[in-house]
């Protein structure tokens, strides 16, 4: 109650002051000033920023060739680790000594390109990890997750190099071995404060 009665009167000795510095208008013949509409809405200082929408794992789901970042302070730009997946081959063409995937499973081919900025200690950690084959996971739509194996069937030199520097630029394709139900394929990492856990394409 003290706080709200000092605040009453300190506006009114406000007014009363602003009255008084003001004066009344010499030009008598003017009209008085309208009184101005109170019956606006106040407006919000702050806008709430949107939620990101995981998947039931706890992924966030991109579209192929769409960008994704890690190690951000605001927006996409702001991401000091920015990687797109470009396409998924799915079954690709063996090299001449390249090993097909084994019965009840395929071939995931991901095309990656991926840039670094100036890396926190937790984005030089996760780097190097966000396309290794053993944090790729391939999803069903009946719910299960299956732990996506190194696949030897294509050409090995255009890997994705496994050694991410900061300030540095990478394209590459990434080979893995997941069951023929999946039909997504996630990079995943441990849950993150609000829940995500990784990001997750659509294998088409």
């Amino acid at each position: 109650m003290f706080h709200f009665a000092a605040i009453a009167t300190l506006a009114s000795a406000s007014t009363f002051a602003l009255a008084s510095c003001t004066g009344p208008s010499a030009d008598t013949n003017s009209p008085a000033p309208s009184p101005t509409p109170s019956s606006a809405p106040p407006t919000s200082q702050t806008s709430a920023a949107p939620k990101k929408a995981y998947t039931a794992q706890g992924f966030l789901s991109k579209k192929l060739g769409e960008l994704s970042g890690w190690d951000c302070t605001s927006d996409i730009e702001s991401c000091s680790i920015k990687f797109t997946v470009e396409k998924i081959d799915v079954n690709p063409k063996c090299t001449t000594y390249g090993a097909p995937p084994a019965s009840g499973r395929k071939t995931l081919l991901l095309h990656v390109s991926l840039t670094t900025g100036t890396l926190s200690q937790d984005g030089s950690y996760l780097a190097p990890t966000l396309f290794n084959p053993f944090s790729l996971k391939g999803l069903s739509q009946d719910g299960f997750v299956h732990d996506a194996k190194p696949g030897s069937c294509t050409d090995q030199q255009n890997m994705l190099s496994t050694t991410i520097l900061p300030n540095s630029r990478y394209t590459g394709t990434v080979e893995v071995e997941v069951p023929d139900s999946a039909t997504s394929v996630a990079s995943a990492h441990e849950p993150t404060k609000d829940g995500g856990r990784g990001w997750v394409w659509a294998i088409v």
